[in-house]
């Protein structure tokens, strides 16, 4: 009598069964890891934001006025800006000043872009951080001014504290 010997290994039934079990383990993961970047960017663009109303403040305390448009980072960081070198004076946080005067995208830091907009009186100032990418890097857009209050909405918009943006600890009502 002759021996049947087993067959080894898997069945295409078995292979189709293990790559959709994999799939649908991808499919409710990889938008949970989006989500956790984005949240990770909003959270750091609100640091950020924050860190520049206390480096304003600094400035204003020491030059009686907020820095003006076009010299806003040399007040800030002194004209020795350079990656590897110390700011002088250094009001803002340093990784703002190798990044916004480094290569890259200008002003983009965590994926938002920020852009500082002082009066001319050097008595006010705005200051916006946008998701670059709306959805990917970020889904809402901070505001803040010479109040230090830091504001929120969805989407991407202009500067204002009127409709549709909301402090920090308020969830968004509305879109920019």
């Amino acid at each position: 009598m002759q021996r049947s010997r087993a067959q080894q290994g898997f069945t295409l039934v078995e292979i189709m069964i293990v790559v959709a079990i994999i799939a649908l383990l991808a499919a409710i993961a990889i938008p949970n890891v989006l989500r956790g970047r984005t949240t990770a960017n909003e959270s750091s663009a609100i640091g950020n934001v924050r860190a520049l109303i206390s480096s304003l403040e600094m400035v204003r305390s020491v030059n009686n006025e907020y820095p003006l448009n076009a010299t806003w980072l040399a007040t800030m960081f002194g004209a020795d800006c350079n990656i590897g070198t110390v700011p002088d004076p250094d009001f803002g946080p340093l990784s703002f000043c190798q990044t916004l005067t480094g290569g890259g995208a200008a002003n983009t830091i965590s994926g938002f872009v920020y852009t500082y907009a002082g009066t001319a009186t050097g008595g006010t100032y705005t200051l916006l951080a946008v998701p670059a990418t709306l959805g990917t890097t970020g889904t809402r857009t901070f505001f803040a001014d010479q109040s230090g209050l830091v504001h929120h909405c969805t989407g991407t918009g202009a500067v204002g504290s009127g409709a549709g943006w909301n402090t920090i600890d308020a969830p968004p009502s509305t879109s920019c």
